[in-house]
C-alpha cells in the first residue's frame, strides 16, 4: 500500500537537524523533504525507511555543487551508490531515484509534438532568422501568409504609440510605417505568442517578452552582441519549457509536485527528465536550423559555466534579474557572467530600456 505522503517528512525536524535556520538552510530542507516525499510515493515504502533522508540530502548537495563541476544526473547517482555503505543507507535506494526518470518522447524533443502553431513559427523564424537588413516587401510577403502576424503588425502601427495620421488596413503599409527593424521584432514575437497561449502558459510568454526587451537592452549597453540577437534570444530561451508542458502526464505531475514543494524548475527537470528546459529547447532549435551561437546560449542559460559565449552570459543575467528562481541561487555564476558581459551589478540594475513595439504587442493581444 502506498503511504500517505502528505505527512511523510517533517520539514521542521529537518531544519533543526541541519542546525541552521537561515533561508538557505530552510530551502535545502524543503528540497530534501520534496525528494523524500516523491521517492516514498513512487517506491511505495515508508518515509521512515532508514537512510532515505540521508540519500536525499546527498543528492541535493550534489545538485548544489553543479555550478562548480558539471555532472549529469546518472553520474551523480552512480557516485552516491558507490558511497552508500559509508553513508549508512542501502545502495538499492539509489535505483528508486532512477525510477523517477522519464525521458521526453523524441517527437516532443524534435519540436514535432507541440501545438500546430509551432509549424508556422518554424517557417517564419526560418524566413526571418538571419541577422541582416530586410526590405519592406520581404517582410510583407511573410506577414500576409499568417493572419495573426499581419493583424499584430496592423494593431501596433495603429496604436497610440505611433500616432498614425490615418488607420492602416494592410500589413505592407504597416511595416513601411513602423520600419522594418521594429516590424521584424513584432513578427517574431507574434508568431511565438500563440504557442504559449494555446498551452495556457501566458505567464511564461510574458516572461519571454520581458526577457527579450531586457536582453536587447543589455546588448545595446555593452555592444558585445547585436541588439536583434539579444531580442531573439530572449523570445526563444525558454522554448524548452513549452515542450515540458507536453510531457507525458505521469512524469509531468511528478515534476510539478517537486516544484510545488520547493525544488527549482531546472532541479525538477533534471531529476525527472534527465536534462533542463534549456537543453530541451536547444535540441528543438537545432532541428529548426538556428545558429550554433543561439543554440548554445539556450542550451546553457542555466549552466553558463559550460559556455564562453556572451549570449549565454546575457540570458543568465536576465534570468537572474527576473527573480523567477528557476535554478539554485549562485552568486558565483552571477559574478562570472557579469565579468564576461562587461557589466557591473549596478549597471545591470540600471538597464531599464524597453522595446516599445514589443510592449505594445503584449498589451494589445
Amino acid at each position: 500500500m502506498v503511504p500517505n505522503v502528505s505527512m511523510a517528512v517533517d520539514v521542521r525536524t529537518l531544519e533543526v537537524a541541519q542546525g541552521n535556520q537561515d533561508s538557505g538552510a530552510s530551502a535545502h530542507c524543503r528540497r530534501v523533504a520534496a525528494l523524500a516525499m516523491e521517492l516514498s510515493r513512487v517506491a511505495g515504502f515508508p518515509s521512515s525507511t532508514p537512510g532515505l533522508l540521508r540519500l536525499c540530502n546527498l543528492v541535493d548537495q550534489q545538485f548544489e555543487s553543479l555550478q562548480f563541476e558539471y555532472k549529469d544526473t546518472d553520474s551523480i547517482l552512480d557516485e552516491i551508490r558507490e558511497f552508500a555503505p559509508f553513508e549508512g543507507f542501502d545502495a538499492a535506494l539509489v535505483e528508486h531515484f532512477r525510477g523517477l526518470r522519464s525521458r521526453l518522447p523524441e517527437q516532443i524533443r524534435r519540436g514535432e509534438g507541440l501545438p500546430v502553431e509551432a509549424g508556422t513559427a518554424r517557417q517564419i523564424f526560418g524566413a526571418l532568422g538571419q541577422e541582416r537588413e530586410y526590405e519592406v516587401h520581404e517582410l510583407a510577403a511573410v506577414a500576409v501568409k499568417d493572419p495573426v502576424v499581419a493583424a499584430s503588425l496592423i494593431r501596433v502601427a495603429n496604436s497610440s504609440l505611433y500616432s498614425a495620421a490615418s488607420r492602416f488596413a494592410g500589413a505592407g503599409p504597416a511595416i513601411a510605417y513602423i520600419g522594418t527593424v521594429e516590424a521584424r521584432k513584432v513578427m517574431l514575437a507574434a508568431v511565438l505568442r500563440p504557442l504559449f497561449t494555446s498551452a495556457g502558459l501566458m505567464r511564461l510568454w510574458n516572461h519571454s517578452v520581458s526577457a527579450a526587451q531586457f536582453c536587447s537592452a543589455l546588448a545595446a549597453k555593452t555592444e558585445r552582441v547585436a541588439e536583434d540577437e539579444g531580442l531573439m534570444l530572449g523570445l526563444i530561451h525558454d522554448f524548452g519549457s513549452l515542450a515540458v508542458h507536453f510531457a507525458p502526464r505521469e512524469s509531468r505531475d511528478a515534476y510539478t509536485r517537486l516544484v510545488e514543494r520547493g525544488c527549482p524548475v531546472t532541479y525538477g527537470e533534471r531529476l525527472i527528465f534527465g536534462c533542463d528546459h534549456g537543453e530541451i529547447g536547444a535540441e528543438i532549435l537545432s532541428n529548426w536550423n538556428f545558429s550554433d551561437e543561439m543554440i548554445e546560449a539556450v542550451r546553457f542559460h542555466h549552466q553558463p559555466e559550460r559556455s564562453e559565449g556572451p549570449l549565454t552570459a546575457f540570458i543568465y543575467l536576465v534570468e537572474f534579474w527576473s527573480g523567477l528562481d528557476e535554478d539554485l541561487p549562485s552568486f558565483h555564476r552571477v559574478e562570472e557572467c557579469l565579468r564576461r558581459a562587461g557589466l557591473t551589478l549596478e549597471a545591470l540594475a540600471q538597464t531599464g530600456t524597453r522595446n516599445s513595439a514589443l510592449k505594445t504587442l503584449r498589451s494589445l493581444t
